[in-house]
């Protein structure tokens, strides 16, 4: 039986997005002080949830809805397949497609809709998804309750606050996007525009 150890790399959240590095990174805490017996998949990841994607690497509905999509992704790609002629991330939003090597995290918000270009016939990709759970946030705006919990016992001003706490989070989680002012400067690679890979 073969085994994977996986490491679940988060520099690129903590050096260009350190607001949403130290959100997530004070909600682990807060939520493992809670609840002590949990577990996040991987002792260095500020992420709440892993899940592994094969094949053109789709996330699945079910984890689709899920993920808190006021937060990050990083998706990791790995296998055997030569990134130059298929395994592109498409960023259907930004209208950009930008080349995926074997082992390179990228990171994006989790509310931009993506996908990968196929891969050549013989070829295998992985890709390692690190997302946050939308049920810990709610976890939280709930008062340290689980959904099911509040809705059966949650009175009509617990109610109110709560939907009130979801509106102002929405307009800081804002904040947890970096501006052009709070990004490193010096020489870096853009992603580029077009359906194929610029030439080596």
């Amino acid at each position: 039986m073969t085994s994977l150890t996986i490491t679940c790399p988060t520099g690129a959240l903590q050096h260009y997005c350190r607001e949403a590095y130290l959100a997530l990174d004070a909600q682990k805490r807060a939520f493992l002080a809670h609840y002590p017996d949990a577990h996040y998949p991987c002792e260095t990841s500020v992420f709440s949830a892993v899940t592994l994607l094969r094949g053109d690497a789709r996330i699945p509905d079910d984890i689709a809805q899920r993920i808190d999509g006021r937060s990050w992704i990083i998706l990791t790609p790995f296998g055997t397949y030569d990134f130059r002629r298929g395994g592109q991330i498409i960023l259907w939003d930004f209208g950009l497609v930008m080349p995926c090597p074997s082992g390179a995290p990228i990171l994006i918000p989790a509310f931009v809709r993506h996908s990968f270009v196929r891969i050549q016939q013989g070829e295998t990709r992985y890709v390692l998804l690190q997302w946050a759970g939308a049920g810990i946030r709610r976890f939280f705006e709930n008062g340290k309750t689980l959904d099911e919990d509040f809705a059966v016992k949650a009175t009509r001003e617990e109610y109110q606050l709560r939907e009130s706490t979801r509106r102002l989070s929405h307009l800081t989680s804002l904040d947890n996007f970096p501006k052009a002012t709070s990004l490193p400067t010096g020489d870096l690679e853009f992603p580029y525009r077009g359906e194929n890979p610029p030439p080596q």
